[in-house]
């Protein structure tokens, strides 16, 4: 009983990576595929399926690895937000943004002067926690 459950849960997973091999092939892109053409590989993964399916993984497959050859990289190595000098122009050209949209909203309300201003005079006060009319 326990070979005849072994043999059911050996042929299940075979047929598991056949099919999984099959699919991988056949949704691989073209241009990445190595060795063979994709039709070729999706042919001999069909028609041989335990020594298709583990060349097709071994030898066919694209590589996800993040270095070409000599070990040049491929893509650019991902930066953290603060490094990436991309990043931050966008951040100051919001922020510019925001600040225009700030003093245009307090020109067209009639105040007429900008928040650096209002930033200047609030830094002036004392803030030495006395109360209006007291002497600090």
């Amino acid at each position: 009983m326990g070979r005849v459950i072994l043999i059911i849960t050996g042929g299940a997973l075979l047929l598991a990576i056949w099919i999984y091999a099959i699919l991988d092939a056949a949704q691989a892109e073209s241009q990445k595929v190595r060795t063979l053409p994709k039709g070729v590989w999706v042919a001999i993964t069909f028609l041989f399926p335990l020594v298709g399916s583990a060349l097709w993984f071994w030898l066919g497959r694209p590589r996800k690895d993040k270095f070409g050859s000599f070990g040049a990289p491929l893509e650019r190595p991902p930066v953290a937000p603060d490094d990436d000098p991309e990043y931050l122009r966008f951040l100051e050209a919001r922020a510019k943004r925001e600040r225009e949209d700030r003093e245009r909203q307090n020109r067209a309300a009639g105040r007429g002067d900008s928040e650096e201003h209002r930033d200047k005079d609030d830094d002036e006060q004392p803030d030495s926690g006395s109360q209006p009319g007291e002497r600090p």
